[in-house]
């Protein structure tokens, strides 16, 4: 088996109000080697971000679509076609800025409408979008996973991949073992501890997930993308015990913990 990939990455926010100059300065300075970067609307300077982190050296592993609303991609409705719309462009957005994945959710809440062809025709379109464009789309794991099984049995595309979020997992639908699912189709981590009540976003080794399970399945899978961290200070209620500098060194400090704890053994 081809050793394991030590790339380290984080997503761009990771809790502190910085610019993204400033963050990505940060980033590389505490030993990360790539991120994820979060394409919502309400990022007013979003375009210029994949410039700014390559210039600091940083890999851009892939970008996450905004899910405000997901729910409505089911939904026949304005809605339902304005957003898919949206993910069009940002199908665009990935082949402009050369960004070779783009996560998405398929659904919001443990309520979501039920799967349907609608649904399953738009998300049919948007993947012969990012056919055309050589961009990856991959599904992350949410509440519910009976939307992504619909979506993963009834499109065959070497362009549709799966994003494992180890926090969302542990507390939105423990036992059902994602990456014995979906491993196959692996594209991209979101790793984050929480306690199994809610979806945390707490520093690996902080509460209740097992990373052994995880990183052995990882292993086994000779998964060859970044080790992502998708961490948050804030929202974790750790923000005032570091400063960003500490938070993002001891998150590099966790990762490190993570590949040398169970990968590399």
């Amino acid at each position: 088996m081809a050793p394991f990939n030590t790339e380290i990455g984080i997503s761009s926010w990771f809790g502190y109000k910085y610019s993204y100059e400033e963050r990505f300065k940060l980033i590389k300075d505490a030993g990360f080697q790539s991120v994820m970067i979060w394409w919502g609307e309400e990022e007013k300077h979003k375009e210029s971000t994949p410039h700014i982190a390559r210039k600091y050296g940083l890999k851009i592993e892939n970008v996450h679509l905004p899910f405000f609303n997901i729910n409505a991609i089911w939904e026949n409705s304005s809605g339902g076609e304005e957003l898919f719309n949206k993910y069009l462009l940002n199908i665009d957005d990935c082949r402009k800025h050369e960004i070779p994945t783009a996560v998405m959710h398929v659904t919001s809440g443990e309520n979501p409408p039920p799967y349907n062809q609608l649904g399953l025709d738009r998300f049919k379109r948007l993947i012969e979008k990012a056919e055309k464009n050589g961009v990856t789309i991959a599904l992350e794991n949410v509440h519910t996973l009976e939307h992504l099984d619909f979506i993963f049995d009834n499109i065959k595309s070497d362009r549709l991949k799966f994003c494992y979020d180890s926090g969302h997992e542990h507390c939105f639908t423990p036992g059902k073992d994602c990456l014995s699912k979906y491993g196959h189709r692996l594209a991209a981590l979101h790793l984050h501890d929480n306690d199994g009540t809610g979806d945390q976003h707490m520093l690996p080794f902080s509460s209740s997930v097992n990373w052994e399970r995880i990183m052995n399945k990882l292993k086994e899978l000779n998964y060859k993308g970044a080790l992502t961290l998708e961490v948050d200070a804030q929202y974790s209620n750790v923000i005032n015990d570091y400063t960003a500098e500490k938070f993002l060194l001891e998150a590099k400090n966790r990762a490190v913990k993570l590949i040398d704890s169970y990968i590399l053994k």
